[in-house]
């Protein structure tokens, strides 16, 4: 396929909506720290704005790779232990603001949190994991000599118990060293990209059943383990989030939450006039909290733009997944689906008092690099796909 083909394919909408919503997250950074006293806080929406020109142009490099995506699979092996090494290092010599394991390396300019590059890297081991493919024999009669056989590519078969356990036991992996960290949100992350990986790459009924009675299975043996390993805070997350009163700090942040987005009304108060966050009533508010103040300060208005830009941008995805030449593609564009899907889902819900609070950012939205570029990576990688896709277009 030319190379001029080839940007023929390129998804322009898609880069449109990250772009679009990369500026709304600015401004919403912007708008959350503006009466901050800390001018380090007043000046984050310019490090999110430079990091997002730096991500859409790893999007534009990573589609223009001069290799197709499946020059990632080949390397799966060196993604799974690139991952593996950044987390265990950033055990022993990452930072913390809370002085208690380490989740992040001090750049400078910005935090990385190698959980975050860990996703990408995930995508890429598990989806050449579950990928596995058959071969035809064809045969072909010269008129003069001897007839000459080759191996062609027929499809990709159904992924069975041996890729299965191989791509779980790689997410376990790498979901543990985070939840060693400790965090957890990020953790459960991992398990819910592998999860959409895993039902796209077509897995029997069996497997799937398998899957939830291990799943259900798990939840006690899971919540012990937390308690014996002393991450009692998450525990009392998790028990502030079903029963409020045993937990004055979740009960509060709720509340705060709360009235920030029932005061937003239809067309909220205006940026950088909404009480709760302008008086710092809410607590992170260009992270955990930044749907709450987008709420009160753009209303329901501000909210269903949000909603329908991230709609656009899944059915941009969905597409390079019905359009992904084989399933290593589909697997690749599935993977980023869901890490952004998955955050915007407990984001919000946790902003709603509907899910428990846990700390993951809302993609675009939130102030964070390592979230930004690593959404970055996954879009670049799913228009790498795209642009060599099959000759199918609606």
């Amino acid at each position: 396929m030319s190379r001029l083909r080839v940007w023929r394919n390129f998804d322009y909408l898609l880069l449109l909506v990250v772009i679009l919503l990369t500026a709304y997250g600015v401004v919403m950074i912007y708008s959350a720290n503006l009466g901050s006293p800390d001018p380090d806080l007043r000046d984050l929406w310019r490090r999110q704005a430079i990091l997002g020109a730096v991500g859409v142009g790893l999007v534009i490099m990573l589609a223009a790779f001069p290799r197709d995506y499946h020059w990632f699979g080949d390397l799966w092996w060196l993604a799974l232990l690139v991952a593996c090494v950044l987390l265990g290092l950033v055990l022993v010599y990452g930072q913390s603001e809370i002085g208690q394991v380490s989740s992040w390396f001090d750049l400078g300019f910005f935090n990385l949190q190698p959980s975050f590059l860990a996703m990408n890297l995930l995508t890429i081991a598990v989806g050449s994991i579950l990928t596995r493919y058959r071969y035809k024999r064809s045969v072909s009669t010269p008129i003069f000599g001897k007839p000459k056989t080759s191996l062609t590519e027929l499809t990709a078969e159904r992924p069975g118990v041996v890729n299965l356990l191989a791509s779980a036991a790689a997410t376990l992996v790498l979901a543990a060293l985070v939840f060693m960290q400790p965090d957890m949100g990020t953790a459960l992350v991992f398990v819910a990209m592998w999860l959409a990986m895993v039902f796209e790459a077509d897995i029997g009924v069996r497997y799937i059943v398998l899957i939830a009675v291990i799943g259900i299975g798990s939840i006690l043996p899971l919540w012990e383990l937390v308690g014996y390993l002393g991450f009692e805070y998450m525990q009392k997350r998790l028990l502030g989030f079903l029963d409020p009163g045993s937990n004055p700090g979740v009960v509060y942040q709720l509340e705060q939450a709360t009235i920030a987005i029932g005061s937003g009304g239809m067309w909220g108060k205006g940026l950088a006039h909404g009480t709760q966050s302008q008086l710092r009533y809410l607590p992170v508010r260009h992270t955990d909290f930044i749907f709450a103040v987008l709420a009160e300060e753009l209303g329901f208005a501000g909210v269903m733009l949000l909603f329908a830009l991230y709609l656009f941008l899944f059915a941009r995805l969905l597409r390079i997944i019905i359009l992904a030449p084989d399933t290593y593609g589909r697997l690749i564009a599935t993977g980023a689906l869901a890490l952004i899907l998955f955050q915007i889902v407990i984001n919000v819900g946790g902003n709603l008092g509907v899910l428990p609070v846990v700390g993951l950012p809302l993609p675009f939205i939130s102030y964070g690099p390592a979230s930004l570029l690593t959404i970055m990576i996954a879009i670049g990688m799913a228009e790498n796909v795209v642009m060599r896709r099959r000759r199918l277009a609606f």
